[in-house]
């Protein structure tokens, strides 16, 4: 018999500023949806860690969802956490630290599990091997500019596969962890850019040699960038960070980008509901993409001081 585990779940709430907050209602309704399916008996304790910034978002506003939400559910604790000025990675390491769990999992405001999600990331660590286990994270795609960006950004297409893997590479925006690992390797800082610090982190995993883990069944869904303005600001501070924030060339990194996504493109349209007659018209939104990004990665050579403090999406 599987021992039961202390868990701690870690909200912060810097996305649910910029994102729609329905989704934040809607992640935790599912949260809610997988705890009353497994029930008390499967945990030892379990709690919810809610960092948030209160001049950024009204504690009211978050004490009072995660209330309803859990309700009916009097032994899950809630904690909520006034975290002023604290950023998105500062949230998340500033959480873990006051976490009660053996097992710490890294939840966005803005992102949606599956069904069933938060059981599977637990028994992912019924494998002594495995310390962090990521979910496998896709983007929203209804609009042809979201079903591009879900083909060519940074997330993955939702693979068919089940069960747990070896991965070199994780985002933590929906990651678990062993606490004790979590607190040796922290994030590090953002420096100025918007993301890079997940690849920071990863590097430091890797030098460390800890390894990675996916659940491939356990799945969320990120929001897709909302409109003209945001895609420019995303693909701007994309080509910033690839300058700013990896030790690979430029250049580098914007082949495999390309590349990458002219292959999902033409292997994997069909997953994301692009059918053919689609496809010059997600080139060409692609392309935009990608001019965009070298734009952005150019500018912060140029400019790096300047660039750092712009497009903290």
């Amino acid at each position: 018999m599987v021992a039961k585990r202390s868990v701690s779940v870690l909200v912060e709430w810097e996305n649910a500023i910029a994102a729609d907050q329905t989704r934040a209602v809607r992640m935790l309704e599912r949260i809610r949806q997988d705890i009353r399916e497994v029930g008390p008996d499967f945990f030892e304790t379990l709690e919810i860690v809610s960092g948030f910034d209160p001049t950024g978002i009204d504690s009211s506003f978050v004490e009072s969802i995660l209330a309803e939400a859990f309700v009916d559910l009097p032994w899950v604790a809630i904690r909520n956490i006034p975290l002023p000025g604290r950023t998105y990675y500062e949230m998340k390491n500033e959480c873990a630290i006051v976490a009660r769990g053996d097992l710490i999992i890294l939840l966005d405001s803005d992102v949606i599990p599956s069904p069933g999600w938060l059981k599977k990331m637990i028994e992912s660590f019924d494998d002594p091997e495995v310390q962090i286990c990521a979910s496998s994270v896709h983007l929203a795609a209804g609009t042809l500019l979201e079903k591009t960006l879900a083909l060519i950004w940074i997330f993955e297409i939702p693979p068919r596969v089940v069960g747990v893997v070896r991965t070199r590479s994780i985002w933590v925006n929906s990651t678990a962890y062993q606490r004790d690992v979590f607190l040796r390797f922290p994030l590090p800082d953002s420096d100025g850019t918007a993301r890079a610090s997940c690849a920071a982190h990863v590097r430091e995993l890797r030098a460390a040699g800890i390894g990675m883990h996916r659940r491939m069944d356990a799945h969320v869904e990120h929001p897709a960038p909302v409109g003209v303005r945001e895609f420019v600001d995303r693909a701007l501070a994309r080509g910033r960070d690839k300058v700013l924030g990896s030790p690979k060339p430029f250049w580098r990194n914007v082949l495999f980008d390309v590349k990458r996504g002219v292959g999902f493109i033409v292997k994997r349209r069909k997953e994301v509901g692009v059918s053919l007659p689609d496809v010059p018209a997600v080139l060409l939104i692609a392309s935009a993409w990608w001019l965009l990004m070298i734009a952005g990665g150019v500018a912060a050579m140029i400019a790096p001081k300047a660039m750092r403090k712009r497009l903290q999406l």
